[in-house]
């Protein structure tokens, strides 16, 4: 079930909606004025890779695991939160 981030045109509150099925993205009303004029963001998402992190995945630039840059902590950043 999908979770959406949408914005109110008429107010400007930006909220967030479980939607089941794309016919019912006509249904969605904001939560605090209750307009229907309402527009999809774009938003990030997030990805879990449980507790034993990236299967050993060098993130840190060096030889045999560089993506492009990396982390100045080197491994997987605890979580992705140096924007790796």
């Amino acid at each position: 079930m999908p979770m959406y981030e949408f914005r109110c045109t008429d107010c400007q509150t930006t909220f967030e909606e479980l939607v089941f099925a794309t016919a019912d993205l006509a249904d969605v009303s904001c939560p605090s004025c209750a307009s229907t004029n309402v527009s999809k963001q774009l938003s990030a998402f997030a990805v879990g890779t449980g507790s034993s992190g990236l299967s050993g995945a060098d993130y840190s630039g060096s030889a045999g695991g560089d993506y492009g840059g990396g982390c100045d902590t080197g491994g997987c950043c605890s979580g992705g939160t140096c924007g790796v």
